[in-house]
């Protein structure tokens, strides 16, 4: 088979798959919508029909409040009067049929009885519509003295009486009008109750209702309504009776026992899918609660989607072969040509592919070569700290397998000192691109190892990495460590010894001085000049009395040794603020007791030094200084306001910054960790942490 037929038949079926799949998609699509509109067209029917049922209601209630107006209009303008004279006549509770006897006032009504007379309720009756009924207060509620409402057996509801725990006997006594709805003769009816005063008292009820729904009317207008080719409306209760349908021979039917009811029951309004002997039909349906009847409509599906379906299927056919056609006349002619060029372009591109792949796994080769034989450690670090590539190097120096380092974070190998430290780290070389720092490590076997670490962020595979270059520093450190103590301790040994001289020596030979002066007080001397001798004698040795305590305080002061860094840092402190030129804030936290001697020594020098600085550089107006003891560690922070400066340009210079750095070389003398931040115009920070 020639190539250009073989590239052609794969890609004409993928066209024939993608048109029919669209085509089929397209015809569902169709009569899913057309479903939905169905749908959408019940929904509506059902809502008319739900607003006729309302309007009936509304207009039902509207003439029950004229008939009560005339009803109560007609009884007022009658010559009512209330007889001393009682009788007694059973009554019964209409609710649950308790009987007992109850005494009864006499009602008369244009001078005719009222009890058990019919002439007053028929006559507006005849002329209203509906029920009447005149009720006379008793204890036990509001009974029926004269009424057209009549019993199962015919007979007139005379002495029947509404409780008064009702609402209506509630509202009556209250004086107020109820509108309400009551079953009579199996028959809702819309009722409306007015409460009848004689000498400003509730003495009884004038009450009219009329049938809730009228039926027959609305069959008429039901039966007239048509939804697409099969739709018809019905209505059925909340038992499951069919009260109105097309087919009158079903009205009257019972399915309140059926899965279809069940279901509408349970929904009380929407759309529902459902068999009705053997076909599909879909049912929409909304519960009329003032009724308590069911408004629905359905239709056949097929009846209503069949010429549809034809329809839709016959031109998305003719579409989509068409379609086909096209496409495959397009593809043969333009396409194929390009795909036979494209292939023979592709096997000239492999063999210059598998040529590159050659020197890329030669390229790596030399590197990972590279990369082993380095002397320093070599950690590949990614965003979230797992270590993805070491060199051999790390692995002797940790004493850990490379599979073992590689399932590890860079902050598994780090002391509980350093590990808070990394995100930190971190942070500064994502930021900046590139970060030096110390650190430490801990071997396999626990030793712990110092480290100074070369890192800088370099992307690969489209992913941010970490490079690191560790260098184990442990000996410098130490070395320099004990250079610095060495240093520092024979400093303070030799300003202790200085400090002593100039106190105990100068001090009182000066006192002696003095002593001696005060002596020239002799008689051959005039007076005056003897005095003003004296006078600058004594100002004069009082000078040099106060410089050498000056002097050795600030060799070796002495608060310290007496009283510990905290007083020594608050004396110096008050000192400064005395000039009025700077407001230094010292705060300390869980520093209880002495700390020791080296220590404290260092710290105030620190502290000495940094607001000595800020005196001359800075021009601050504020410095806050806060020294903080936690468990193990002693931490001092250090702000000011000043102007600050580049700390970049500071370090790297050989004749600025000699206060910044001696304070590096002391922290360093302590094992202990520094950090500071300034910039132009945002003051100065430092951070200084030593492990007690």
């Amino acid at each position: 088979m020639p190539l250009k037929l073989r590239l052609f038949l794969p890609v004409s079926l993928f066209i024939v798959i993608i048109v029919v799949t669209i085509t089929i998609y397209f015809v569902n699509k169709s009569i899913n919508i057309f479903n939905e509109q169905i749908e959408s067209n019940l929904k509506q029917s059902v809502q008319s029909i739900s607003k006729m049922f309302d309007r009936e209601a509304t207009l039902k209630l509207n003439m029950v409040k004229s008939n009560l107006e005339v009803a109560t209009t007609a009884f007022h303008a009658s010559d009512f009067e209330i007889l001393s004279h009682t009788f007694d006549v059973k009554i019964e509770n209409q609710n649950t049929g308790n009987v007992h006897l109850s005494e009864l006032k006499q009602w008369r009504l244009n001078g005719e009885r009222v009890y058990g007379d019919k002439n007053f309720v028929d006559s507006l009756q005849s002329m209203l519509g509906g029920s009447v009924t005149i009720f006379q207060r008793v204890d036990s509620g509001f009974v029926r003295i004269s009424t057209n409402v009549f019993r199962e057996n015919g007979q007139r509801a005379v002495d029947t009486y509404i409780p008064l725990e009702s609402s209506v006997s509630q509202h009556a006594l209250n004086g107020e009008t109820f509108y309400g709805r009551a079953v009579i003769l199996d028959e809702w009816h819309v009722t409306a109750y007015e409460p009848i005063f004689y000498d400003n008292e509730v003495v009884g009820i004038i009450y009219v209702g009329d049938k809730e729904k009228d039926l027959d009317e609305l069959k008429k207008i039901l039966y007239k309504l048509q939804i697409g080719k099969s739709g018809y409306p019905f209505v059925f209760d909340n038992e499951g009776n069919l009260i109105i349908h097309p087919d009158p021979k079903r009205e009257g039917e019972f399915w309140g026992d059926s899965t279809l009811f069940k279901r509408v029951r349970d929904k009380q309004r929407g759309v529902i899918q459902y068999i009705y002997e053997g076909e599909d039909k879909t049912m929409a349906f909304d519960y009329f609660d003032q009724f308590e009847l069911y408004v629905a409509a359905s239709i056949y599906n097929d009846i209503e989607t069949q010429e549809l379906k034809r329809d839709t299927i016959l031109g998305a056919a003719l579409t989509g072969g068409a379609a086909i056609l096209l496409l495959l006349g397009f593809t043969y002619y333009f396409t194929t040509d390009r795909i036979y060029k494209f292939f023979t372009e592709l096997q000239k591109s492999r063999k210059k592919l598998d040529r590159v792949s050659r020197e890329l796994e030669e390229s790596e080769e030399r590197y990972h070569k590279l990369f082993d034989s380095t002397g320093d450690d070599i950690f590949v670090t990614d965003i979230d700290e797992n270590i993805v590539e070491v060199n051999n190097a790390a692995c002797e120096t940790l004493g850990y397998k490379k599979a073992e380092l590689l399932n590890m974070k860079i902050s598994d190998l780090k002391t509980e000192k350093y590990k808070y430290n990394v995100d930190e780290n971190r942070k500064i070389i994502f930021e900046k691109g590139s970060h030096s720092f110390e650190s430490e490590h801990i071997t396999k076997s626990g030793e712990v190892i110092k480290v100074e670490f070369t890192s800088r962020l370099v992307s690969y595979a489209n992913e941010k990495l970490i490079l690191s270059v560790v260098r184990n520093i442990s000996s410098r450190v130490e070395s320099e460590r004990q250079i610095l103590s060495a240093v520092i301790r024979g400093e303070e040994r030799e300003r202790r010894r200085f400090a002593r001289e100039m106190h105990d020596g100068l001090g009182p030979l000066l006192s002696a001085v003095k002593l001696y002066v005060n002596e020239l007080n002799s008689a051959s001397m005039e007076e005056d000049e003897r005095k003003e001798l004296i006078k600058h004698s004594n100002e004069l040795i009082d000078e040099a009395v106060s410089a050498t305590r000056t002097i050795s305080n600030n060799l070796m002061p002495t608060v310290i040794e007496s009283f510990g860094l905290v007083k020594a840092v608050e004396a110096f402190c008050d000192k400064v603020n005395k000039t009025n030129q700077l407001n230094i804030v010292f705060e300390t936290e869980h520093i209880e007791e002495r700390l020791e001697s080296n220590l404290e020594l260092i710290f105030f020098r620190v502290i000495s030094e940094l607001i000595n600085n800020t005196i001359k550089h800075a021009r601050a107006e504020n410095i806050h200084i806060l020294l903080v003891k936690y468990e193990d560690r002693l931490t001092l922070y250090f702000k000011d306001d000043g102007v600050g400066f580049d700390v970049d340009e500071i370090i790297s210079s050989e004749n600025k910054g000699m206060g910044l750095k001696n304070i590096i070389s002391r922290v360093k003398s302590i094992s202990g960790k520094y950090s500071f931040n300034s910039a132009p115009d945002e003051g100065f920070t430092i951070k200084i942490e030593v492990n007690l």
